[in-house]
């Protein structure tokens, strides 16, 4: 059996892993030390060996990009695709379209965005007559959220309500009209999913009858929710395999509990522990750089703390970067990769931040010199206003209580019906929000009566159409409403970027048409995309934060801003807690890295005010000393280059050539060429690199800073 195929390739301590089932296993895997494949491995194990089909298997990872790598390396060894292999909240959104009836939900619910629930806590504000500049939206989703994802939501309800008294009103309030518009929260998938399991005994038994085996992925990043979830479904069998690295857990901000992971043999009694240190990602070097950062680590964590080895070559030095400011740190940046990716190669470069505002410098030093890149996170493709925008119609055909899908579509375009009108709408709903469109129709003067009928035989094209063919309908709203023309009218910038985005929403229904996939998992799986499902796998370099990059790797990686109050982030300095995660998210970006690493900082940065103050290196800087080295210093002319080529060609600096807000090296955008970064200014005339048509001289009044 040990000459089997499945564990062909596997070091000793993999096979450990994947070959123990006596009891619960946790599996403590280092960073590159292959823990997807020992996940894959296992269940292809269970499959052959035990017998166990593969739709009862489960799996659960935290992104949906390590899910599909999961589901192709199992169906490609067996033939088969897995049913059960996701993320904690893509399970929840199946449970609930098959239990939600047990709370009052129709199964044909939505899913909230982080936008929509906003804009309905926003609603809710008005409605209570609430200040919106006082009582601020995205304060309240927060606290929202960390009232839902409590162990005793109840009790935390009522202790934010001492400080803030208003508190327990918008809560109970948003709630309700959640329900209304049959709608979950991004939390609630998770919460809704426990309270059914934990109060139907029925159902609980039938989903643990479901699963002869359970494995997760990334244990270290789990919530209270998460944990208790699978403390439900596994009841008293030891059937359950964990996999994580304490030295990873660098969410702790947004509700990871590390003790899930690091207490796991006192919620799993006769837990048996398996440790993977034999990284295959990076060079020596880069691993002890590693280890020097996350052996300082403090407190309880340090007991789990491994210590990362490999019998690859030593590889290269890695080298401590500082540069006089932001500017010029970018320009190394970009001259670096551009010197490096002598082929033309630039997608295996990844550039890490620990804040976003760090990537704009980056963007235009890319730009100056032609580097192709793309910039992870930020606003996702379906967060984007347009493409909400035509998505709302066709929710309608899927939900038709969805309240916010109704408002968005009623009043994009622009119909003529304000605040009032939608008030009288509102006094009409019972069934669904288009009769009580029609129950209100009378209630309107003549020129908005013609608008809401052309309003109304839309939206009976899309209710008869929408789940049959989801692109031709959009095609048809599109069109029907003018939207090109309404874009053209709403956004002078960027219209065409946005009539392109539609394009590009056009071409996902069409694709998953072609999958057999209905509307309604199109919407949840557009509801719980990640950032790094927008990865463009092109010839691209990557910008990112350091959270963004978990789970990636880079053959270069380059980690910037290395300074006091950014890397480590200033609210760290009075609490040793945040300190320890800075720590553990310095370690991550290192891990990142196969063969070079570069880390940089600049010794003075811009601050508010746009006044440029003098840095300090990032306190990380003395644990990794004995590890890095620094550029040797060239004392000939300042274009030739050292024997390291980390010499910084010199540059000069920005200036205002007039009375203009627009300067050499500023990253500019026109309403045509798109982004670009000026070159030179020659009286009103600017010579303009342009990202997409290259180089081009405009007037500086055609030109607006980024």
């Amino acid at each position: 059996m040990l000459n089997d195929p499945i564990l062909s390739g596997l070091n000793e301590r993999q096979k450990e892993a994947v070959l123990h089932f006596d009891s619960p296993l946790l599996v403590l895997a280092g960073a590159g030390s292959g823990k997807t494949k020992v996940i894959t491995h296992k269940i292809m194990y269970l499959v052959k060996h035990y017998g166990i089909p593969l739709n009862r298997i489960l799996a659960i990872t935290f992104t949906n990009k390590a899910a599909e790598e999961m589901k192709e390396r199992i169906e490609k060894a067996i033939g088969e695709k897995p049913q059960w292999v996701m993320t904690f909240h893509s399970f929840a959104a199946k449970f609930l379209r098959m239990e939600a009836e047990n709370i009052g939900y129709d199964r044909n619910f939505v899913i909230y965005d982080e936008e929509d629930s906003k804009k309905l806590i926003k609603k809710v504000l008005k409605d209570l007559n609430l200040n919106e500049e006082k009582f601020k939206p995205d304060k309240i989703k927060d606290i929202i959220s960390k009232i839902k994802q409590d162990d005793n939501p109840e009790d935390q309800l009522e202790i934010y309500s001492i400080s803030n008294s208003y508190i327990k009103t918008v809560f109970e309030k948003y709630e309700e009209e959640l329900k209304n518009s049959n709608a979950f929260d991004f939390d609630d998938l998770l919460i809704k999913t426990v309270k059914i399991l934990s109060n139907h005994p029925e159902v609980l038994e039938r989903w643990r009858n479901k699963f002869d085996y359970i494995l997760v992925d990334e244990y270290q990043d789990t919530n209270r929710i998460q944990h208790k979830l699978l403390k439900l479904l596994v009841g008293d069998k030891h059937t359950i395999t964990v996999v994580g690295d304490p030295a990873q857990c660098i969410y702790t901000w947004r509700g990871a509990h590390p003790e899930n992971i690091l207490d796991f043999e006192k919620d799993f009694p006769g837990t048996k522990i398996v440790k993977l240190e034999r990284n295959y990602r990076s060079t020596k070097k880069i691993l002890d750089c590693a280890n020097a950062v996350i052996s300082k680590s403090k407190g309880k964590w340090k007991g789990k703390v491994l210590t990362l080895w490999t019998d690859k070559e030593e590889g290269e030095d890695i080298f401590l970067v500082p540069l006089e400011n932001e500017k010029e740190e970018a320009r190394f940046i970009a001259n670096k990769i551009k010197q490096l990716a002598q082929d033309g190669s630039y997608g295996d470069f990844a550039v890490l931040v620990r804040m976003t505002f760090l990537t704009r410098n980056i963007e235009e030093a890319f730009i100056s010199n032609g580097i192709p890149y793309q910039v992870i996170g930020g606003l996702k493709f379906f967060e984007r206003a347009e493409v909400k925008d035509i998505l709302a119609y066709l929710k309608l055909a899927v939900n038709p209580k969805d309240y916010a899908s109704f408002e968005r579509s009623l009043t994009v375009p622009p119909r003529g019906v304000g605040d009032k009108g939608l008030e009288y709408i509102k006094s009409n709903f019972k069934t669904d929000w288009i009769q009580a469109l029609k129950d209100s129709y009378e209630r309107f003067n003549k020129s908005v009566k013609i608008k809401l009928q052309e309003y109304l035989e839309l939206m009976e094209y899309v209710l008869e159409n929408a789940k049959f063919s989801p692109s031709k309908t959009a095609k048809e709203i599109v069109e029907r409403i003018g939207y090109q023309e309404y874009l053209q009218k709403e956004y002078e910038k960027d219209w065409e970027d946005r009539v392109e985005n539609i394009n590009e929403l056009i071409i996902a229904l069409e694709e998953a048409e072609k999958e057999g996939k209905t509307l309604d998992q199109f919407f949840e799986e557009s509801a719980l995309m990640q950032a790094q499902d927008t990865i463009d796998n092109q010839n691209k370099a990557k910008i990112m934060t350091v959270h963004g990059a978990k789970g990636l790797e880079f053959d270069t990686v380059f980690v910037a801003g290395l300074e006091e109050g950014i890397f480590p982030s200033g609210r760290a300095f009075d609490d040793p807690t945040q300190l320890e995660e800075e720590r553990r998210l310095f370690y991550v970006a290192i891990t990142r890295a196969k063969n070079k690493l570069y880390l940089t900082y600049a010794k003075e940065r811009k601050s508010y005010g746009n006044k440029s103050v003098p840095t300090k290196r990032s306190q990380f800087i003395d644990d990794i000393k004995e590890h890095i080295k620094l550029p040797v210093k060239q004392k000939t002319q300042p274009n030739v280059s050292n024997r390291h080529n980390l010499t910084i060609k010199s540059q000069s600096k920005s200036y205002f050539d007039f009375d203009s807000d627009i300067r050499v090296g500023m990253l500019v955008k026109h309403d045509v060429f798109g982004k670009g970064v000026v070159k030179k200014i020659v009286g009103k005339n600017a010579t303009v690199l342009f990202e997409k048509v290259g180089e081009k001289t405009i007037s500086v009044d055609f030109l607006k800073s980024v």
